[in-house]
């Protein structure tokens, strides 16, 4: 049995390794190998395991990384309309439209401008930072520097909307963060902005627990904010229909058994 929990050649940092002709050639041989050689593969997306089903024809079962935190919310909602970001935002993950929507909103309603406030817990890079800046939200912008796990889930839980940004690459497509089912079993509405055909934007649509956009999406990220805006106000902000229980670790450890006892 061989897991991956990351793909080997394409993951996005490979070609940041300076690595000769000779170095790339091996890579590639050792990772057609360990597939070949390996009874069962596990994967955590299903964008690798297309990737290796081109290498090898050996058996590959997705499971995802997932949760083990209590579903539902055990703390109050915060008062303001908290768009919270969880995690680090470094170099790359900057989507410019996002930052332009929100400046867009504050300028034309009374009311989101009031109420807004949005929350960075984890390292933020001094481009991402200047971004928002640029766009005017320097004053509605809390840098909630690091926080322990326990204070994340905390944040999670009460914040009303939850950003997930990835970096806008086809390497990215199939990324899913770790955090992305801590977000789920939240049951906070979740606003992904990543590349095209992310394979997270699947997830969190047959989940109900958000949208997902692209960088260019300016218009929609724009609509989309407004409308949970004006759900906030009227106490409207929840996902009554939200699908998550097949993310908790004990669904993805049953199916974990069936696969080492599959023949």
């Amino acid at each position: 049995m061989t897991d991956f929990r990351d793909p080997w050649t394409s993951i996005g940092y490979h070609k940041k390794l300076k690595l000769t002709k000779a170095s790339r050639t091996k890579h590639k041989h050792l990772e057609k190998l360990v597939l070949n050689e390996a009874d069962k593969i596990i994967v955590t997306s299903k964008t690798t395991k297309q990737e290796f089903s081109q290498i090898t024809q050996k058996p590959i079962m997705v499971i995802t990384n997932g949760y083990d935190t209590t579903l539902g919310n055990s703390v109050a909602l915060d008062v303001d309309f908290t768009i919270s970001h969880i995690g680090s935002l470094l170099t790359g993950r900057n989507p410019i439209n996002l930052w332009k929507a929100l400046s867009e909103l504050i300028q034309e309603y009374p009311d989101f401008k009031k109420r807004f406030k949005l929350q960075l817990a984890g390292v933020i890079s001094s481009d991402v930072l200047e971004s928002i800046y640029f766009y005017g939200l320097q004053s509605y912008t809390k840098l909630l520097g690091y926080i322990s796990h326990d204070e994340a889930i905390q944040y999670q839980r009460k914040s009303q909307v939850l950003l997930l940004i990835e970096i806008d690459s086809e390497e990215t497509q199939g990324i899913i963060p770790g955090k992305v089912f801590e977000y789920m079993a939240s049951k906070r509405p979740i606003l992904g902005v990543g590349p095209s055909n992310w394979e997270v934007g699947d997830l969190i649509a047959e989940s109900k627990t958000g949208k997902t956009y692209t960088y260019s999406q300016l218009g929609e990220l724009k609509t989309t904010l407004l409308q949970w805006f004006q759900e906030y106000k009227n106490d409207e902000l929840v996902l009554p229909l939200a699908e998550v229980e097949q993310y908790h670790r004990r669904e993805l450890t049953a199916k974990l058994s069936k696969f080492l006892v599959w023949e």
